[in-house]
């Protein structure tokens, strides 16, 4: 049981179907099983990869609002308008495209580059409510930092847990979490080694970044 569940954590999933008859487990159950065999800090660790998990998998997937087959956008794919989604299992069936707005799951109307054509979308891109409405925190000795930043070269939602302000998202962009500043190359200057990190050491203090209000698609220059 451990093993399976910790398979499932590893491949960035959430749920738990039975390997059997792929029923997807019920999470108190799971919980309550795996209470028993682990440690309360293990437990802790699972909780938090978990959620980390469901974050990710929240913000990269839409459910077909036909036939509620969940499904991927692909914002660097040649498109239009990176919110556009066709449907493969509900165009095959009905023989037509079946496209929708991967921000107001609406029906894609006649759009451009801002907008799915229906007027009550903003466009927005969901990732944006996290960044702003994120609770802060403290992190060293600064005071009041949001607890969710965005990596501006990929654009993965990262939800700081405990330690330092360093930062490595897993596209290997590498930042300071309060002042957002990012890593620069490691170099040797009056025979000093310069780590790259403009804001200083892991625990220096430094200024809070706003909160982010743009999600970066592309790797910054």
């Amino acid at each position: 049981m451990k093993d399976y569940c910790d398979t499932i954590i590893a491949d960035g999933k959430f749920a738990f179907p039975c390997p059997n008859c792929g029923i997807v487990w019920r999470l108190q159950w799971v919980r309550h099983v795996l209470s028993a065999i682990q440690t309360e800090d293990e437990m802790e660790a699972f909780s938090f990869k978990l959620n980390d998990n469901f974050i990710a998998r929240e913000l990269t997937i839409q459910p077909c609002p036909h036939c509620k087959n969940f499904l991927e956008r692909h914002p660097t794919a040649p498109f239009l308008n990176q919110n556009w989604v066709q449907c493969p299992k509900c165009t095959a069936e009905q023989g037509r495209q079946v496209e929708f707005c991967w921000v107001c799951l609406q029906p894609w109307k006649k759009g451009n580059k801002l907008t799915c054509g229906n007027a009550n979308c903003t466009g927005k891109d969901p990732r944006l409510k996290h960044l702003q409405t994120c609770p802060t925190k403290q992190i060293g000795k600064v005071k009041e930092v949001p607890t969710v930043r965005c990596c501006v070269k990929c654009g993965t939602l990262i939800l700081h847990k405990d330690k330092c302000k360093h930062m490595a998202c897993k596209c290997g962009y590498a930042f300071c979490f309060i002042c957002l500043k990012p890593k620069t190359k490691s170099s040797f200057h009056n025979l000093e080694f310069v780590t790259g990190w403009q804001c200083g050491k892991a625990y220096d203090l430094c200024e809070v970044a706003p909160r982010q209000q743009v999600i970066f698609e592309k790797e910054p220059p």
